[in-house]
């Protein structure tokens, strides 16, 4: 085989723009001579065909003529040589019809259906012209007699003009699978780093032959110059620029692209550039520049322009994500840590000691008279006073600290490598000397007081939420002794006089002593972010011990039956309480009051006389009183259960299946109970911004209640964002230490006033 390369001459004559003239697709075909494959066992006819063709250019490309002389061997050109654009095909060489084969072996087997075909036949007649245009995929049949030079180059010039827009057609739907896989890709991506690397990565494969590529944007609403843009991701030769400003790094007539481009939001294209611009609503306006790239042809170039298109859509969708992944994690107010993610950090801590490293210490720090800064500056005050707060201890921690609010006004911190008790008392009087300097709120003098209680991560199997219930429970013993000071936690065991037995007895003793307290949680209305009733809880405030906390005695109080009395005083304490905010708080008349109701209470011991009791001796109506009833609970007997339950429905009071989702419930049973109220367990409030299929369980028991009538109470709710989640849920109420923790009856008395004026 041989070819030959034609020299200039140009067709000029209009008879032959068998098209109107397009744009012409950027091809590799295109950057050398057009390749046309002669196949014909004649001789004669390639040395006239090579004479024919010899002048012919096309788009400034002259022919390249590459010569089979069998049907076998146009085969084994074709199928090393994809970049043919015609074929000028006999049709009788080792057979009659050698020529028909090959042309439906070029389309069917060989799959090219860009390459045209012109067919030659020396022998007019040998097969019909109009049944071989219908069954074979070929653009021309012609008698060689008939393809006089001027008609062959007709023809050729027709058929190049035909491939060259096929490929640019190719080129579109290429670069579009491309834009839709990398538009899928991207979107995975889940924060704002990750995802500008990957628009570099996928709009340099888009090109294909870019040196180097750089992300630019101007990330806030000031005037677009070159020191005001910054480069934020770049690939060689840019990969070490990032974080500068382009005026700093970039050439001169490169920054002007730029700043053109994100000015007008129009792309710019140069001999050696260019620049693609977007506008998202966070990063105010962004752009691309390519670098060393080949002139970009209009395919490309709208294929760029719609990718520039798809990445302004998902820059605001991974910075939602970020932002999500941030609130699941943060205080919104204050952006310390979440809660939940202190627990889970004092689990880690505790594990790294269990596996030889050093201990830590959790302090837990409560401002002391914070309801006066709510009550003088109001509740906007109050925010500003703990965000401010915040700024300061964050601007303090160490490498490895974490700090966190609890809610509220309550914060802690835990800090690694404090291994004694003097340690973790400098520690907490150096975040003292931080925290209770003058500050200015809304024009007034403000000076901070706290109060501290610490414990130690590591050397045990307590539980990170034991841990924390130390701490917190020291902290308010510090609180009680006058405030502004610290207190370790003792992890000394009771004396044996204050062992199970005597805990039994002085249990026994404690109604009568009025050594009982309760606590109160706000249970608030997503609506109207005012508090619509409480959880009653019960405490122990202990002559020797001081404020007990339940974890400490519930299960010994259930053993031994004492739960029932007890109960019964918890039950009959929230009524009477509920019954004075009701007559006294013009705010408070709605109220409902939660009671939890145990299994021995429930089971055998006529629940529905005790109930019956408490409403007659006390002045609040059935609808107030709300008893609440595990899941684990009504499923040891559903049929009892159900029987009790409608006992109780017929007073008049409303019943709430606690903890949903924690139980062992079948779906089946739960509309056969008559339950008021579902309550969601805070273990799915927790995980929901962070764990898609949690979120789907969240929806489906949401779809549940309402369709059974009932409604939602949410508990957990500890950030801003798991609010706002909640709400979009459809939850009626929110439970949870971003509006309080439980508080005692004159601190609960003081939300529900606060809360109404809000």
């Amino acid at each position: 085989m041989d070819g030959r390369d034609a020299t200039a001459a140009e067709a000029t004559d209009d008879e032959l723009l068998l098209f109107d003239d397009q744009p012409r697709a950027d091809v590799t075909a295109a950057a050398q001579p057009w390749r046309v494959l002669v196949v014909d066992d004649d001789d004669q006819v390639h040395l006239v065909t090579r004479f024919a063709l010899a002048d012919v250019r096309y788009g400034g490309q002259g022919l390249l003529l590459l010569q089979a002389r069998s049907a076998a061997q146009a085969r084994e050109i074709l199928s090393s040589d994809p970049a043919i654009a015609l074929i000028l095909l006999d049709v009788v060489m080792e057979t009659d019809d050698a020529g028909l084969k090959l042309a439906r072996w070029v389309r069917e087997e060989l799959g090219n259906r860009n390459v045209r075909i012109i067919l030659r036949t020396g022998q007019p007649g040998q097969a019909p012209e109009r049944q071989v245009i219908l069954d074979y995929d070929i653009n021309d049949y012609k008698s060689k007699a008939e393809l006089t030079a001027q008609r062959l180059f007709t023809a050729v010039i027709s058929s190049l003009r035909s491939y060259e827009q096929l490929l640019s057609i190719d080129s579109s739907r290429i670069g579009l699978e491309k834009i839709l896989a990398a538009t899928s890709w991207l979107y995975e991506k889940r924060s704002i780093s990750q995802f500008v690397e990957g628009v570099i990565l996928q709009i340099r494969a888009l090109v294909g032959d870019a040196e180097g590529a750089l992300m630019c944007t101007l990330a806030d609403r000031g005037d677009v110059h070159s020191h005001s843009v910054r480069i934020i991701a770049g690939q060689a030769p840019f990969a070490l620029e990032k974080g500068g400003t382009i005026g700093a790094q970039l050439s001169g007539p490169v920054c002007d692209s730029i700043l053109t481009a994100m000015r007008t939001q129009q792309p710019q294209y140069e001999a050696d550039r260019c620049v693609i611009s977007f506008q998202t609503r966070e990063y105010v306006a962004s752009a691309v520049y390519l670098y060393g790239h080949k002139t970009l042809g209009p395919v490309e170039r709208n294929l760029l322009e719609v990718f520039a298109a798809n990445v302004a859509a998902g820059f605001d969708k991974v910075y939602l994500f970020e932002k999500l992944a941030h609130d699941a994690v943060h205080d919104r107010l204050t952006n310390l840590r979440s809660r939940a993610s202190l627990v889970d950090a004092i689990d880690e801590a505790a594990r790294t000691h269990r596996e030889g490293g050093s201990p830590a210490a959790l302090l837990v720090l409560d401002f002391d008279r914070f309801r006066d800064i709510n009550d003088d500056l109001g509740y906007g005050g109050g925010d500003q006073f703990l965000a401010l707060m915040a700024q300061r201890l964050l601007a303090d921690l160490s490498p490895g600290e974490i700090a966190a609010r609890l809610g509220g006004d309550a914060f802690a911190v835990l800090a690694p490598g404090i291994s004694t008790q003097q340690a973790a008392l400098a520690h907490a009087e150096r975040l003292r000397r931080v925290l209770c300097a003058p500050a200015h709120i809304t024009g007034r003098e403000v000076i901070p007081s706290i109060s501290i209680g610490a414990a130690f991560v590591g050397g045990d199997m307590r539980r990170a939420e034991e841990v924390l219930s130390d701490a917190d429970a020291t902290m308010d013993k510090a609180k009680r002794l006058g405030g502004g000071r610290t207190a370790m936690f003792d992890p000394v065991p009771p004396r044996p006089s204050l062992g199970r037995l005597s805990l039994v007895s002085d249990l026994s003793r404690a109604i009568h002593r009025n050594e009982l307290r309760l606590h109160y949680q706000p249970i608030v209305s997503t609506k109207t972010r005012r508090v619509a009733g409480f959880e009653a809880l019960i405490r122990w405030q202990h002559p020797e011990r001081g404020l007990v906390p339940p974890n400490t005695f519930i299960s010994v109080v259930e053993s031994t039956g004492l739960i029932v009395p007890m109960g019964e005083w918890v039950l009959a304490e929230a009524a009477r309480q509920v019954s004075d905010w009701h007559q006294r708080l013009p705010e408070a008349k709605d109220l409902f009051i939660g009671v939890n109701v145990s299994a021995r209470q429930f089971v055998g011991n006529d629940l529905v006389s005790r109930v019956k009791r408490v409403l007659a001796d006390t002045p609040v109506a059935a609808h107030h009183l709300k008893l609440e009833i595990t899941e684990s609970l009504i499923m040891e007997d559903p049929a009892l259960a159900i029987e009790e339950l409608k006992r109780l429905r017929e007073l008049g009071i409303k019943l709430s299946l606690d903890d949903f989702g924690t139980g062992y419930s079948s779906l089946s049973y739960l509309h056969q109970f008559p339950i008021d109220t579902l309550k969601i367990d805070r273990s799915f409030v927790s995980a929901m911004l962070t764990r898609r299929e949690t979120m789907v369980v969240m929806q489906s028991i949401c779809s549940l209640a309402r369709n059974l009538g009932m409604t939602i109470v949410a508990e957990g709710a500890e950030t801003e964002a798991e609010v706002e989640a909640l709400a979009e849920l459809g939850c009626d109420f929110i439970q949870g230490f971003i509006f309080s923790r439980p508080v005692p009856a004159e601190e609960a008395e003081a939300l529900v006033r606060a809360m109404a004026v809000t």
